[in-house]
């Protein structure tokens, strides 16, 4: 059993993983229309039993930025002389700490001409590529069998206003494999998107503010899972 200190960080290992609970808790409330049940699994992520649908949860976080939140989560809690020596090394790595925020190197795009840029050289790449290995993963014949896939994928990003149309027409394009996704949702800064591959439409709900107590819920889940004898 993981120990978990009321106010501090979730350590690494719990029963339930964390990111699966918020998703869980993202779903049931901002499209409580599609997803009432949703029960954590494996090969998928989350399954609703009753309807046979199930839902992927994945990362487009890159592995040095899930570092840096990492340890800024845990700077609080440190003595002064090693507080010190994380902000300095997080300053090193492109990152300036503050109390309660991590602001990131910039992130940026260049083209020229008046047309927007290809949506896979924005930082929206990393979504793409994490969707792509979604895909393949799901076509490997290792998933349970199911009515319906879908997929959530969590981000640091800030979507612009348009960014949701040309993603959109590039996951579409995905659309060649045997088995697909067909919402792929995108949880990014401001809001929870959601791409509906097979209607070829899109939208998005929740703020920031919404986003901040959903996943407190998602915490005290992963709490009583800790404490739940029934959870594997």
């Amino acid at each position: 059993m993981a120990k978990i200190e009321k106010g501090h960080p979730l350590p690494s290992h719990t029963k339930l993983k964390y990111d699966e609970c918020h998703a869980k808790i993202l779903l049931e409330n901002f499209f409580p229309e599609v997803y009432n049940d949703l029960q954590i699994s494996d090969r998928p992520d989350l399954r609703d039993v009753a309807s046979g649908v199930g839902v992927e949860v994945t990362s487009a976080i890159p592995q040095g930025e899930q570092e840096a939140l990492a340890i800024a989560c845990t700077i609080p809690y440190l003595g002064k002389e090693e507080r010190e020596r994380k902000i300095t090394h997080l300053k090193a790595k492109g990152y300036d700490y503050g109390k309660y925020v991590l602001s990131h190197p910039p992130r940026g795009y260049a083209w020229t001409g008046s047309d927007y840029p290809d949506i896979e050289i924005t930082f929206c790449k990393d979504f793409l590529s994490a969707v792509k290995a979604k895909i393949k993963k799901l076509n490997s014949g290792k998933y349970a069998p199911l009515s319906r896939y879908d997929l959530l994928v969590l981000s640091e990003i800030d979507i612009e206003d348009w960014m949701p149309e040309k993603l959109l027409e590039k996951l579409i394009s995905y659309k060649m494999e045997a088995l697909n996704y067909s919402y792929i949702y995108l949880l990014a800064l401001n809001g929870l998107f959601r791409f509906d591959i097979i209607s070829r439409e899109w939208c998005v709900r929740g703020t920031q503010a919404d986003m901040f107590g959903l996943s407190r819920l998602a915490r005290q889940m992963v709490e009583d899972g800790e404490t739940d004898d029934k959870t594997q």
